[in-house]
């Protein structure tokens, strides 16, 4: 068994090395980032958008695997910018995989709606204000 488990993490490492899908979305001059998939991304592109006319900097990474997840992307860009909101239609379970590859310095923090309602973009640019930029 422990040689099918080593066998396992092997090809694991494979895949997380060579098939991680993502986007990234005007994250070149990007001062704070939205992490969204599947359909919240769409809602996170306008949003940014909406920021962007405000003034404020922000960039999409858009997620197209979860599994692999964008780790190193995620690393490099907490980097580059002042905190990261990521927008699900859940309780916040990318959140936590976002969380594990940003090195404690920034803020990081979910915004979200359950039950099919889906958030508008001016909500999500209200949720940048008041959780990552006001932070």
């Amino acid at each position: 068994m422990e040689k099918t488990n080593l066998r396992f993490q092997a090809k694991y490492r494979v895949i997380e090395e060579n098939e991680v899908r993502f986007e990234e979305i005007d994250c070149e001059d990007a001062e704070y980032l939205i992490v969204a998939f599947g359909s919240m991304a769409r809602i996170g592109q306008k949003a940014m958008e909406l920021a962007r006319e405000k003034g404020i900097k922000v960039g999409i990474l858009r997620p197209i695997t979860l599994y692999p997840f964008p780790k190193k992307e995620v690393a490099r860009l907490s980097k580059q910018v002042k905190g990261i909101l990521t927008v699900e239609m859940s309780a916040g379970q990318m959140v936590e995989d976002v969380r594990l590859n940003v090195a404690n310095n920034i803020p990081v923090e979910h915004f979200g709606r359950f039950g099919g309602v889906i958030p508008t973009p001016e909500e999500i640019v209200e949720a940048l204000e008041k959780q990552i930029i006001g932070a």
